[in-house]
């Protein structure tokens, strides 16, 4: 009786399974673009790339449109 016990609860543990797709994984993403950050910011780089600047340079009038006069 008591293996049987055992084999049923180590059946329970163990390691999860994973979805292969990574973009599922959020929050192992957000960890990592924080540590590149930190990273960037430790070795004097500007965090930013120019090609994110750009981007949000071109998304910025669609999100907050300028008042007119």
């Amino acid at each position: 009786m008591r293996t049987s016990r055992v084999a049923a609860s180590t059946k329970l543990s163990g390691p999860r399974r994973v979805a292969s797709d990574r973009r599922r994984r959020t929050h192992l993403r957000d960890l990592c673009d924080e540590v590149l950050a930190s990273f960037r910011l430790a070795s004097d780089r500007d965090p930013i790339s120019e090609q994110d600047r750009q981007a949000a340079l071109e998304l910025l009038p669609r999100l907050a449109p300028k008042p007119r006069g």
